[in-house]
């Protein structure tokens, strides 16, 4: 599926919009799965007319996409409209972007329209029906706001980003910069921009706000503040390991027990906790964005300074009997 993904990435949403695997924004499967062994379990087995259907479904979004560096150059020659939902619109947009309801449709009805997601497929989906049922001209930022992190604007925070990144529970933002040798805390009161917390590890700076709303207008604020001249102290960090145990059994299991599933800490190394899936959870479809994050958001809320969040489990298992 990983593959699969790689060269039509529309085919996710199509698999759900289609066929009712997974969700509007989850995956109904993990990346190594083969597309068989997924369908047999929403009772599809005409592996070929799915394969026709996601092909073709990609044909039809390829037409509207856009590089990075030529839909930077269309901003502000159209309508710029965010596809991504509420939640992660408050996060931060492009300048000038609206979300996309009911009435911004009905606005850009027969207009050109520049859309945007965090990846590009549901812009894509979106791209189409206005195109079809609307007469718009669309126009779609290939590789989403992903991409325009990696390509255009570097410092540019987006979830699931590599070089700036705000972490699953969205009051966590880490900006690349100078790496350092020990884990160093900040002081909040010496900053030029609102914070709860702030500290150094490995090559990323990490701030904590109250509010995760729009990140990005803080990001010319970190890029001009002097990080080096900061009176920096060591961090202080705590047993993580009796921690995570402790979120894991009082906010993370109480939510898996609808689907018979289990979850345990198998261990900590360099920060990261490599969380194991047991019961009904191992093996299942959803498991990538269950650990990545749905637990990486509970276990960041109450233990900021974690450095990651991986699944060790061993969802092959021939014993495995997943709920999905």
């Amino acid at each position: 599926m990983g593959e699969l993904l790689a060269e039509w990435p529309s085919a996710g949403l199509t698999l759900f919009a289609r066929y009712g695997v997974g969700g509007r924004e989850k995956l109904g499967f993990r990346p190594e799965q083969r597309l068989r062994q997924v369908l047999s379990r929403y009772l599809v087995f005409d592996v070929e007319a799915v394969l026709q259907r996601l092909h073709q479904s990609e044909l039809e979004q390829r037409q509207f996409r856009l590089a990075p560096a030529q839909f930077a150059r269309a901003l502000g020659e159209a309508a710029l409209v965010d596809c991504r939902s509420p939640e992660e619109f408050r996060l931060g947009t492009l300048p000038g972007a609206r979300l996309l309801d009911a009435r911004l449709a009905a606005e850009v009805r027969g207009q050109r329209v520049l859309l945007f997601d965090q990846r590009g497929p549901m812009a894509g989906a979106a791209a189409v029906h206005l195109a079809a049922k609307l007469g718009c001209q669309p126009q779609v930022l290939d590789g989403g706001l992903l991409a325009w992190s990696e390509q255009i604007q570097p410092a540019y925070p987006v979830v699931g980003g590599r070089r700036s990144r705000i972490l699953a529970d969205w009051k966590q933002a880490r900006f690349r910069c100078a790496p350092v040798s020990e884990p160093l805390e900040g002081d909040p009161a010496l900053v030029p921009f609102e914070c709860l917390r702030l500290w150094r590890s490995r090559d990323y700076l990490a701030v904590l706000r109250s509010s995760s709303d729009d990140w990005p207008a803080l990001t010319p604020l970190i890029q001009a503040w002097d990080i080096e001249k900061h009176p920096w102290r060591p961090q202080t960090r705590g047993d993580w390991t009796e921690r995570v145990r402790q979120v894991l059994k009082e906010d993370v299991q109480p939510d898996l027990q609808s689907h018979k599933g289990v979850v345990f800490l198998k261990e900590m190394r360099e920060g990261v906790a490599h969380i194991e899936l047991g019961g009904g959870c191992q093996g299942c479809s959803s498991a990538a964005i269950t650990v990545g994050q749905e637990i990486a958001a509970a276990l960041w809320r109450r233990i900021p300074e974690l450095e990651g969040v991986e699944d060790a489990s061993a969802h092959e298992d021939p014993s495995a009997q997943p709920h999905h």
